[in-house]
């Protein structure tokens, strides 16, 4: 079986960032293409969906937590709004990210602020998410702050690596891709 990419984490990066907007080629398009199409790969138009589908319903299959991880880290978090010319969190990355929010409880001891674990959780997976920051705009002390990102963190670290080997497995068989390699 050809290989479509190099490892899982190009899989994984092809199938969350294939676009919903692309249509099928035209026949005429298609008489007008010389040459190898989409990388020699094949995986253009309806092929390329296909694949991002195959991809995306093994992560569906994964258990909550680890398909959390995964699309936290995978997934395109952020679009533009419309209204405000902002930008606004994707409802699957928002998802992703409150799932884990909620798993974190378990690992703080004592009071927990909603706000503070979602942000450590953001910015296990983002760049550019000061704890410091939000640890200020909701009262939490700083100590007690970094003190839940260390936990949390550990924490996640276990869980993500679980959720990544996982993956690999399951792509793996699904795609012929040589996982390690």
């Amino acid at each position: 079986m050809m290989e479509l990419f190099k490892n899982a984490n190009d899989a994984l990066i092809f199938a969350f960032r294939y676009s919903s907007q692309q249509y099928a080629l035209s026949p005429m398009a298609k008489m007008m293409k010389t040459g190898p199409v989409g990388g020699g790969k094949g995986l253009v138009s309806l092929d390329g969906a296909g694949q991002a589908g195959l991809i995306r319903g093994e992560i569906d299959r994964m258990p909550s937590l680890r398909r959390s991880c995964i699309v936290a880290r995978y997934s395109v978090r952020y679009e533009d709004c419309p209204c405000c010319g902002g930008e606004k969190m994707l409802q699957e990355y928002a998802e992703a990210v409150a799932n884990l929010s909620d798993w974190a409880t378990q690992w703080i001891a004592g009071m927990s602020v909603r706000g503070m674990r979602h942000a450590i959780i953001r910015a296990y997976f983002e760049r550019g998410v000061s704890i410091q920051d939000v640890a200020k705009r909701l009262n939490v002390p700083k100590s007690t702050a970094y003190d839940q990102k260390s936990v949390i963190w550990a924490k996640l670290k276990e869980l993500d690596a679980e959720a990544q080997r996982e993956a690999d497995d399951r792509l793996e068989k699904l795609c012929g891709v040589a996982v390690g390699s």
